[in-house]
């Protein structure tokens, strides 16, 4: 018995993959996302269940994010996003994972690893278009695939590019990206005898939005996992009738039960003060764990910032069926909201269940937070409906 744990919906995540597949069609390509632990959700157990599902690849950013996939005996293809450093590409090598190829110097080194093992290594080549991070450049594209192909023990087995504002109201830059990109499919493919069907751009946000640039492989990330990562993906979506299910819950124990006097604080600080004759529980869950107050995955700015918790607050007054910036504060028990009260601690929060008579230790809390924020070290427990 866990006093702190994940539970993640098995059910919820097979339905997510296959809304992709349906609205994609048989005949398209799907590169399942499970970069940064499966984005919460367990690498292993979900890579396991979307290759079971017919993913064409899976997709992680760093070595060691693949490692315990091969490790676990996951045998698909695994394509690494980032390019490896010099250090890794024996073990990339070793591994029969995809790399990233982001300059001809990582091309080449690769090609040394496999040449010492005596061995094939694939890559794909990440070209640029507006992303800025890594890739070589539009106009330099055809003639390093050429070299690439040139390279002895390696093979170029796609080519693929990362939109930057595809989930954005303007489409001005996605639309420009893809510009760029999607000549250089038949100018790469005629140059070097690449497969067309090998060349993939299509995150999330685009499969939904643009069917177009869904080329012959897409590859979703965020939707895989119940959300979609803009309101007007979201629109999109549900215009074509597809439905995502959510498939994570953070779920924590009450631990101890103690009642306070009006007067008499709680916590560190302390911050919190009894204005009443108040019930309090412990729940063994606190910010090592992922549990704080900053509510939105992705921040740029103050203004975003400001923006973010707003619609955080607007978005666990929905969940919780409660209003006003204390929102993001709850958490559901016993089919009811209860407030998270004073400072969370590091492993620790507590709750006021006064309107709760019946809560008692052992009982189950479900806590809102952001996926990704879930420590690693919390057990996942799959289940399925």
């Amino acid at each position: 018995m866990h006093s702190c744990w994940v539970e993640i919906n098995l059910s919820a995540l097979r339905h997510n993959f296959q809304a992709v597949r349906q609205l994609v069609g048989e005949d398209i390509g799907v590169i399942a996302v499970v970069k940064a632990n499966a984005y919460g959700h367990g690498g292993v157990e979900v890579s396991r269940l979307f290759a079971s599902e017919g993913a064409t690849m899976l997709a992680v950013t760093r070595l060691d994010e693949a490692l315990p996939l091969r490790a676990a005996g996951l045998e698909a293809p695994i394509l690494l996003l980032a390019p490896p450093l010099q250090a890794e590409c024996d073990e990339v090598v070793e591994r029969d994972l995809t790399a990233c190829i982001s300059d001809l110097a990582g091309a080449q080194n690769l090609s040394h690893a496999a040449a010492r093992q005596q061995r094939t290594a694939r890559v794909q080549l990440k070209i640029n278009t507006g992303m800025g991070r890594l890739g070589v450049e539009p106009e330099t594209a055809i003639e390093i695939a050429k070299q690439i192909q040139a390279l002895p023990n390696l093979e170029l087995t796609g080519a693929y590019t990362h939109f930057a504002s595809a989930g954005e109201r303007d489409t001005g830059l996605v639309l420009a990206q893809y510009g760029r990109f999607q000549p250089l499919v038949q100018h790469i493919s005629r140059a070097t005898g690449l497969n067309p069907k090998a060349f993939h751009c299509a995150n999330s946000a685009a499969l939904i939005r643009f069917p177009s640039m869904r080329l012959s492989c897409v590859r979703p990330g965020t939707i895989l996992y119940g959300q979609f990562p803009s309101p007007m993906v979201g629109e999109s979506a549900l215009d074509q009738g597809v439905k995502l299910r959510e498939g994570f819950e953070v779920k924590a124990r009450i631990i101890a039960i103690k009642t306070l006097r009006r007067g008499q604080t709680l916590g560190y600080g302390p911050e919190w003060k009894a204005t009443r004759p108040s019930r309090i529980a412990t729940l063994a869950i606190g910010y090592a764990d992922g549990l704080t107050m900053e509510p939105h995955a992705r921040t740029v700015s103050y203004s975003e910032v400001k923006r973010a918790t707003q619609v955080a607050a607007k978005r666990a007054a929905q969940w919780y069926g409660v209003r006003g910036d204390d929102a993001a504060r709850k958490v559901k028990l016993n089919g009811q909201n209860a407030l998270i009260i004073g400072r969370i601690a590091m492993q620790q929060c507590s709750i006021d269940i006064t309107h709760l008579p019946d809560a008692q230790t052992g009982d189950i809390a479900t806590v809102w937070m952001r996926r990704l924020s879930a420590g690693a070290h919390l057990p996942r427990v799959y289940v399925e409906d």
